[in-house]
């Protein structure tokens, strides 16, 4: 095996080693690695992409791991604030952490892979001092070069030391969609402790492996996400290392995310609204063996399903364009075997990822201003996460009948 994978032998919230496999998905190249020729492109590495439960503790996790500086130091280039509805839930989500946590004026805010800065904007705009870490060196740049304080580096020992000699230690510590990324969990919540205040907030928001099982959104599985995570491991994990959960709740963002409020006690005491989460949790289908069982043929069924629309539609000589190439828009085209014999091209607002070419496909990406020159007769929206904010966008805009096609989580058509 190539010395940029290595395969992952332990769970990686307790350590146990007895591992099962749930999904296998062979060898799919990383989304993100979007290249300046069709040719490169087709020829991008793959890696595998399996899916493991710990039979101790019930956590999730991909079973190999890729060289995080494969994954995020060179070809990176997602930026959270492309999404209108990324930037709407922030705003949102300071004004939340403010209130619960109580924090003061000037009160130093801490965002753990903070990408092009978008959520420490909220924060910044309600007086708090912000500073970021991200290895993106594209996000980190565009933080900087507007305002908010960003160091460009992973979140280690070494970035602690210099946010505390910066700073201080902190009041608020906060992350995003970022702790299914990490190599090293347990290390990160360990910096996470060093870096608060004693008596310190801690919340973070990270997919919900539960939604994504009860939806099907299998295609938010890809390298970058190591862990996939319920609340239950979490919560085990994080008492251990002398945190208070405070409370566990679940928002619509990024097709279902669960968001856990910790504070820095050294007691590991539970909630009774977290508690009673819990509860809850272990009655959906995280526990349900028939429904795990079953979730692959579903998967595939759907796909099936897509294709056929597709396949019926090339037939009737319809033109087909995408929009959005997020990472996840890889796994769900190798699933669905769709690549260039359906769709013509891709158009994508962030103009970083403009006249690149999709990762084992080739499928080329235009930027979005191609759709106005150029309507299709079909559009495949890729970013179904931000289905209704591409919808209400685009509604009106073209001189023809547009139909859209929904891959994800229900498989739905509808006419612009």
């Amino acid at each position: 095996m190539s010395d940029s994978v290595r395969k992952i032998v332990a769970c990686r919230l307790c350590g146990c080693s007895e591992l099962r496999e749930y999904v296998d998905f062979g060898e799919v190249p990383l989304g993100n690695n979007l290249q300046t020729s069709a040719d490169e492109a087709r020829a991008a590495d793959s890696y595998p992409l399996n899916l493991m439960r710990c039979g101790d503790c019930g956590h999730f996790q991909l079973g190999y791991a890729v060289d995080p500086r494969i994954l995020y130091a060179t070809n990176y280039t997602y930026l959270s604030g492309i999404g209108a509805s990324f930037v709407k839930h922030f705003e949102g989500y300071s004004a939340w952490a403010a209130e619960q946590c109580e924090l003061a004026p000037g009160a130093v805010v801490v965002d753990v892979g903070s990408n092009d800065g978008t959520c420490l904007k909220a924060f910044q705009a309600r007086g708090f001092t912000v500073c970021g870490v991200d290895p993106a060196s594209l996000a980190a740049r565009i933080a900087n070069e507007n305002g908010v304080e960003t160091i460009n580096a992973f979140f280690n020992a070494d970035a602690v030391a210099e946010i505390v000699r910066r700073h201080g230690q902190a009041d608020f510590v906060t992350s995003h969609n970022v702790l299914a990324h990490v190599d090293d969990l347990d290390g990160v919540f360990a910096n996470v402790g060093d870096l608060l205040k004693p008596g310190g907030y801690f919340a973070f928001e990270v997919g919900y492996f539960r939604e994504v099982l009860r939806t099907g959104c299998f295609d938010t599985i890809y390298h970058e996400h190591l862990d996939y995570h319920h609340a239950a491991p979490l919560v085990r994990h994080l008492t251990a290392k002398g945190f208070d959960v405070v409370d566990l709740s679940v928002n619509p963002i990024q097709g279902g995310s669960i968001r856990l409020l910790l504070r820095k006690t050294g007691e590991g005491r539970v909630s009774a609204a977290a508690k009673a989460f819990l509860e809850a949790e272990r009655a959906s289908v995280l526990y349900d063996q028939d429904f795990l069982s079953a979730w692959r043929g579903r998967i595939e069924a759907t796909m099936t399903a897509f294709h056929d629309i597709l396949r019926q539609r090339v037939s009737e000589g319809a033109s087909i364009v995408g929009y959005g190439a997020p990472t996840k828009a890889t796994l769900l085209m190798k699933v669905a075997g769709v690549g260039e014999g359906e769709i013509a091209y891709v158009v994508e607002d962030n103009p970083y990822k403009a006249d690149r070419f999709f990762p084992g496909t080739g499928v080329p990406i235009k930027a979005s201003a191609e759709l106005s020159d150029s309507p299709p007769d079909v559009l495949v929206l890729f970013a179904w996460n931000f289905a209704d904010d591409i919808v209400a966008k685009l509604r009106g805009k073209f001189a023809k009948p547009v139909e859209v096609v929904v891959p994800l989580p229900d498989l739905r058509t509808l006419m612009l």
